[in-house]
């Protein structure tokens, strides 16, 4: 039988990791029975902390096993990065960024100044693989599970290390994407009112739509006046250039007519 290749198809939606503007993963996937407006919401910006905080955790905790293994309190200038001020904040920043049809649709940046240098250097959000290179300079990915049972007893230093690292740890990036499909989608109890069709009618789409928060109120002071937010940071920008446009106006017309 002949084996073809599967034809890649891009789908409408992508996130992204940086460091430093230098991008470290990025997935693209697809959202089934997406909710049209459903990244406009409270509850997708909601979702977008709890990614942040996922990937924050995990790296904070390789961090943690990095500390425990290498530094050594009566003998601290066996690792110098131990012994160095952290970097300045900000010097390093982690950039989250979600688009939907190649439009950013919302970006989340934090700090990783505190992060050792070889966690920032060498973020691997998988958890799944161990990269071992060969004498011959050429790097093998090995199955993290397979790969520490049949070396028991048998791993460098470095290794141990990865192991207490990633051992425990889940796929973050499949979480990530699991995440944002959840949020943006009907559940699966929904999904049975709508059948087997497959995609949504405007009625459905309006109808799941109703269950998000599209806006938030906030009261300046116990008696001040209170003010609504829209999460539809497209739209605010469509309001924003209407008036603008609706100011200039008689400018732009007095401009022309005294052109010539």
């Amino acid at each position: 039988m002949e084996n073809k290749e599967k034809d890649y198809k891009e789908e409408r939606f992508e996130f992204a990791i940086y460091v430093n503007d230098n991008i470290i993963c990025k997935r693209n996937f697809r959202i089934y029975n997406f909710v049209e407006g459903s990244m406009n919401t409270q509850e997708f910006k909601n979702t977008v902390d709890d990614v942040v905080d996922l990937i924050n955790n995990d790296l904070k905790s390789k961090s943690r096993v990095y500390t425990w293994y290498y530094f050594n309190p009566e003998m601290p200038e066996d690792n110098e990065e131990m012994t160095t001020p952290l970097i300045d904040p900000w010097v390093c920043t982690f950039k989250f960024v979600i688009t939907d049809n190649k439009k950013n649709v919302i970006t989340k940046i934090w700090d990783g100044y505190a992060y050792p240098k070889p966690i920032r250097e060498k973020v691997d959000l998988n958890n799944k693989y161990v990269k071992v290179m060969s004498k011959d300079g050429q790097v093998r990915m090995y199955e993290k599970d397979s790969f520490f049972k049949s070396n028991e007893g048998r791993l460098s230093f470095d290794q141990e290390v990865l192991r207490s690292m990633i051992m425990d740890k889940q796929d973050v990036l499949l979480q990530i994407t699991k995440k944002i499909c959840e949020t943006c989608s009907p559940s699966r109890d929904e999904i049975k009112e709508i059948g087997q069709k497959g995609y949504f009618e405007y009625k459905d789409n309006q109808k799941y739509l109703g269950k998000y928060t599209a806006t938030d109120e906030y009261k300046n002071g116990e008696n001040g006046k209170s003010k609504v937010y829209s999460f539809n940071l497209n739209a605010i920008n469509k309001k924003v250039e209407k008036e603008w446009d609706t100011l200039l106006q008689a400018k732009t017309k007095k401009y022309f007519r005294e052109l010539y």
